[in-house]
Parts: structure tokens; sequence; C-alpha cells
């Protein structure tokens, strides 16, 4: 039996599991592929590869099969009929590369200062290890690292390790990820609405007038948020940091430390956070369109019925 700390981490890692299915239709573990060469590679390069920018975009419409999920449970049954037609808007207004390009122009603004390049991307592989040994951790239910989590997260390094999970931008980039999911569930709950047919026949200039408000309107929401609350989506996110974080060595560890905890640092994750949070927007509001645009045309031909 895993203490009692172990079972936590292990509960922790499950619900975080559960969370990204849902939020970003992701384990956020290990990325396909081999891990890039560290000679050349820049300090915003190793940044977004360690927030993980494109892959959480691109992740975004993979999530529609967890939401649609989330409100057929909740009451919405109708929801299952137009979900192949938010998939599509969501594919669309969702370009990783292309968001993730314009990302990094922003991070790239910020002057990098005097930071080691090749210790940071060091720093950034060993994140990415420590990321897949937290995945694996929950799959092989793997007691000797939940306890080595637990031993170090009570120990001496467990706030340094709470403070940096702080710093970086996971946790704000979660909230994004929260956000486009209650977006999607809200375009799924209006089409079970008497109203569903009047919302889809809004005229494009009101359309584009009110959309940005929906979008607004739900970052801004405290309460009774589905299917995921922004706040539960940044603890999970947290939590999960700091399970990556204390599989790392203490070299890589105050490697990526001193760098969020540095001015130049501080600037860069915040320019990330910024673009990234005005590039999902414009997506968010991309997807709505495209999907209010198309199920005026479904409507069409499948009229629901008087209600």
């Amino acid at each position: 039996m895993l203490g009692k700390m172990s079972d936590k981490v292990l509960r922790t890692c499950a619900a975080s599991r559960h969370l990204r299915r849902l939020a970003l239709a992701v384990l956020g573990c290990a990325l396909a592929g081999s891990v890039p060469a560290l000679a050349g590679k820049s300090v915003d390069q190793s940044l977004l590869d360690i927030e993980q920018v494109e892959q959480r975009l691109s992740s975004m419409p993979r999530s529609v099969p967890a939401v649609v999920k989330a409100a057929v449970d909740r009451g919405h049954s109708e929801a299952a009929e137009v979900a192949p037609i938010l998939t599509t808007a969501a594919k669309s207004a969702f370009d990783g590369n292309a968001m993730g390009a314009e990302i990094s122009e922003g991070v790239a603004s910020v002057d990098a200062g005097v930071v080691d390049e090749v210790a940071f991307a060091k720093a950034a592989t060993a994140f990415e290890g420590a990321r897949e040994k937290v995945a694996q951790l929950y799959v092989r239910q793997d007691q000797a690292a939940a306890t080595a989590i637990e031993k170090r997260l009570a120990g001496a390094d467990g706030a340094g390790i709470a403070q940096l999970a702080d710093l970086m931008a996971a946790p704000e980039l979660a909230v994004e990820a929260a956000v486009t999911a209650q977006a999607m569930y809200v375009s799924l709950d209006s089409f079970s609405t008497a109203g569903a047919e009047d919302l889809a026949s809004t005229s494009k200039e009101q359309m584009e007038a009110q959309l940005p408000d929906v979008v607004a309107s739900l970052r801004i929401k405290t309460e009774n948020e589905k299917p995921v609350p922004k706040d539960v989506a940044r603890m999970e996110e947290k939590a999960r940091l700091t399970f990556i974080l204390a599989s790392m060595t203490p070299e890589d560890f105050s490697t990526l430390s001193d760098f969020y905890q540095s001015a130049v640092g501080k600037a860069k994750r915040q320019a990330l956070v910024d673009c990234y949070r005005r590039v999902s927007d414009q997506a968010n509001i991309r997807m709505l369109r495209e999907y209010l645009t198309a199920l005026a045309v479904h409507l069409e031909t499948h009229p629901r019925p008087q209600q």
C-alpha cells in the first residue's frame, strides 16, 4: 500500500489527467518524437517548449468529445447532434503552428539578456523528461517514485518548488483552456435551448459585435462555470507542475528557478501569457462564429421540434 502522501500524489496525477482530457484532451505528458538537440536552441524556444504552447493550442479541438459528454451528462442530450459542427469549427479556429508563431514573436520582443541558452535548453529537456516520469507514475502506480516526490515536497525544497510552479506560465495557460472549454459548452448549451434558431440566424453584424462580449463574460465569470471552473484548472496545473519539478535534479531545477525569478524570465513569461490570452480569445471568437454560421445551415435541414 502507498503511504498517505503517496496516495495523494497518485490521486492528484489521476485528477490532473481527467482535467486535461476535458480541458486539453491530453494527459499533460510526454511529447511524441525525439528531444530536440540542445545546440542552437534559443531561450525563447526552450521557454515555449517548457510551457507546451503549440501543443496546448493544437490539442483544443480534441477536447470537444469530453465537453460534449459533460453537456450530455448534465441533461443536454442534443449536444451530440452538433458535436461534428463544433469539432470542425474548433479545428479551423485553433492552428497551433500559426498561433504559436505569433506568441513566439511576442516573447521575442523581450530581450533575453545574458541567459545561458545551453543551460536553459538542458533544463527544458530535463523538465520534459520529468513530465514523462510523472505521466508514467500514474500509469504504473509507481510507489517508489511517489514516495520520492513525497519526500522532496515535504522537505526543504517544497517551498521553492511551489514558488516556481506559481511563477510559470502553465497555470494561466490552463485557465485559457478552461475558457475555451466553457465557450464550447456555451455553444452546445445554446443548441439545447428553445431559441437556437434565433441565435443561429443572428445577422453577421450582430454576431461580430456580440461574440467578443461572450468570450469576455466567460473570462470574468466566477460562478456556475461549466464544464471546468477556471480556478480548478489553475489549481490542477499547479499541482501537476509541483510533481514534475520535484522529479528534476537540483541542478536543472535551479536553472529553471533562476530564470523564472529573474527580471528577464518574468518579462518573457508575462509576454507569453499576454500573447497566448490574446490569440486564444481570437480563436474562441473564430470558433463560435464558424459554429453559429454552420449551425444556421444545419437548422435549415434539421429544424428543432417546437417546444
